[in-house]
């Protein structure tokens, strides 16, 4: 698994050795050309030294300043060695110094351009050591001399072996200044990462049941602000998540233990005597009513289970939602009738895609309220309109929904001032939103004008 203290560590220690880098080779050039000018201006100045003092003299008479050229040695010295010779102008020696024991090299194209009048810089290899000179021509200093040359050397050795003392410490700041890096990245990292330690552990310490569980480490710090405001949102989520869930169970296994309670009881008191075949019958009657019921409960409790967990309809088709809501409302005529209640359909055939069954039974489930809470004489009305989005819409005359029971209409188990099993298990309007939200729609509560209004929409 990669470490991002190691990694930024190492990041840092790679920058500081490139920039180490970059800064030793500018360096290293920038060196070698300021020791080359020094010397050039060296050997220049002394070629011109030597020139003026043998102004007067031509030819072997020519004399050097054996002083100032050392002989080469050992010691501090031998640093400051410089040779110097007089050539004629096509390139016949003249004159050496006597640190000299044979003749110095000139190259044929110094010799050619320092016959125009330039003064010329050569490197060469003489004797198994580079040397550094210049050719200087006499005929600067005065006409009488236009037919010689002064050349004037030093060893390289010294120079070069300064760049390399320099390439050498340089090499060795440059590895103190990679492990420092490394070291400093490695301590910065620890720092940086100690409040994501401290809000893990945190986060760690936060077992189910945990009142309230809420993350506090480093929240006031700017650059922890917000991851610790998100896992605070996640944790709050799942807080939620998890009463709802325990509610949930509660709430089902209350729902479940009444059906079986009283078919329990049935059988019971069947059993506990002989009884004749209308008796039993009627017993059987009662059981089989409840069974329904646990039937319709669980079927519910499995439909919201199978929306919740994400799941897209099961047999999404191209079909008339007109037609589907038709097929409904000629279903519940026979129960409006019985309560004198008038149901009226408003709309013409709209196409969508979707799924039929979950659909009528959403649809279902709206009418069934209606009609549940609509007076005697009135009407129960279903409009289907189609514009930017497909929306059904049903509208009852009854008393409407109370003020209190409008932010639990889509709760689970929630029944309002509803009394009794027989007024239905109370995830209706749950599972009716569910199935909208996993057809892309929604369900909503318009309000009571004065009877409730409720609204699906599906995208076109």
């Amino acid at each position: 698994m990669r470490s991002f203290r190691a990694a930024l560590a190492l990041r840092m220690a790679a920058a500081v050795l490139a920039l180490t880098l970059l800064l030793g080779a500018i360096s290293t050039f920038a060196l070698r050309a300021l020791l080359y000018r020094q010397l050039d201006g060296t050997l220049v100045h002394l070629a011109e030294v030597e020139a003026q003092a043998g102004a007067a003299h031509t030819g072997p008479d020519f004399q050097f300043h054996e002083g100032v050229l050392l002989s080469a040695g050992a010691g501090a010295g031998a640093e400051l060695t410089r040779y110097a010779q007089l050539w004629t102008s096509d390139g016949k020696p003249l004159v050496r110094s006597a640190n000299l024991t044979r003749d110095l090299q000139l190259p044929a194209d110094a010799r050619e351009a320092a016959r125009d009048g330039r003064v010329v810089w050569d490197t060469h290899v003489w004797q198994g050591e580079r040397l550094r000179c210049v050719i200087y021509p006499l005929q600067l200093i005065g006409a009488a001399h236009g037919i010689h040359m002064l050349q004037v050397a030093a060893p390289l050795a010294p120079l070069e072996r300064t760049m390399r003392d320099f390439l050498l410490f340089g090499l060795l700041l440059s590895l103190l200044a990679v492990g420092a890096a490394f070291f400093l990245g490695w301590q910065i990292a620890g720092i940086a990462l100690r409040p994501t330690r401290e809000i893990t552990a945190q986060a760690e310490a936060i077992r189910e049941g945990t009142p309230a569980p809420t993350i506090t480490a480093h929240a006031d710090v700017e650059e922890f602000t917000r991851l610790v405001r998100v896992l605070n949102a996640m944790l709050a989520r799942l807080d939620s998540a998890f009463d709802s869930q325990r509610r949930f169970t509660a709430d089902a296994s209350h729902e479940l233990r009444g059906p079986l309670t009283a078919l329990r009881g049935e059988l019971d008191l069947a059993l506990k005597r002989d009884r004749d075949g209308a008796e039993y019958r009627a017993v059987l009657e009662r059981c089989r009513e409840e069974v329904i019921r646990l039937t319709r409960l669980a079927t519910d409790l499995l439909t919201l289970a199978r929306n919740e967990s994400g799941l897209a309809p099961q047999e999404v088709a191209e079909l008339d939602l007109y037609a589907v809501t038709e097929r409904v409302v000629e279903r519940f005529r026979a129960a409006a009738a019985a309560r004198s209640l008038e149901l009226v359909l408003r709309g013409e055939s709209t196409p969508v895609r979707g799924d039929a069954g979950m659909l009528d039974r959403v649809v279902s489930n709206l009418l069934d309220n209606a009609i549940k809470h609509a007076p005697a004489g009135t009407t129960v009305a279903v409009e289907i309109a189609s514009a930017k989005d497909i929306t059904l819409t049903v509208r009852d005359e009854g008393p409407g929904v109370a003020p209190a029971v409008v932010p639990h209409l889509f709760d689970r188990f929630y029944r309002g001032d509803d009394a009794g099993p027989a007024r239905g298990t109370g995830l209706g309007l749950a599972i009716a939103r569910a199935a909208m939200e996993a057809h892309g729609g929604r369900l909503e509560f318009l309000g009571s004008s004065p009877g409730a209004v409720f609204r699906l929409t599906l995208p076109r």
